[in-house]
């Protein structure tokens, strides 16, 4: 499993939030799909597997969706994939809401419907405003 660090409104892993498609691609790597994740988004995604990118309108990352294959680490602690309950204690901004935790002051979002972590969500400041 990859460990990845993620420094909220800042980086997750080796990508930067607010980098470029191009920067973003230079350090992901070539083995992506680009896809559009619903009829009404701005712009493509970027799928690598086991994280996706998002974009803006200019092609500036403004999010990084993780999935299980990766263990993301925040300031020192696993918060991802674990529980809600350790998530929720690691970042404390974080909320309960209909499917998972959300965090409007650290852009941070976890899927999990079912009480079963499904993703975790870094993104730029605002981007759950």
């Amino acid at each position: 499993m990859n460990l990845w660090t993620a420094n909220p409104l800042t980086s997750v892993g080796p990508i930067k939030l607010g980098a470029t498609r191009e920067a973003v691609r230079a350090v992901a790597g070539p083995e992506f799909e680009e896809f559009r994740k619903s009829p009404s988004s701005e712009n493509t995604t970027d799928d690598y597997g086991s994280f996706h990118v998002y974009y803006d309108e200019d092609d500036t990352c403004v999010a990084v969706e993780v999935f299980p294959e990766i263990e993301v680490v925040v300031d020192g602690e696993v918060v991802f994939p674990t529980t809600l309950e350790k998530a929720a204690a690691a970042i404390p901004s974080l909320e309960r809401d209909d499917d998972g935790l959300i965090s409007t002051e650290k852009s941070i979002g976890i899927y999990a419907p079912h009480g079963e972590m499904e993703s975790i969500l870094f993104g730029v400041q605002g981007y759950y405003d």
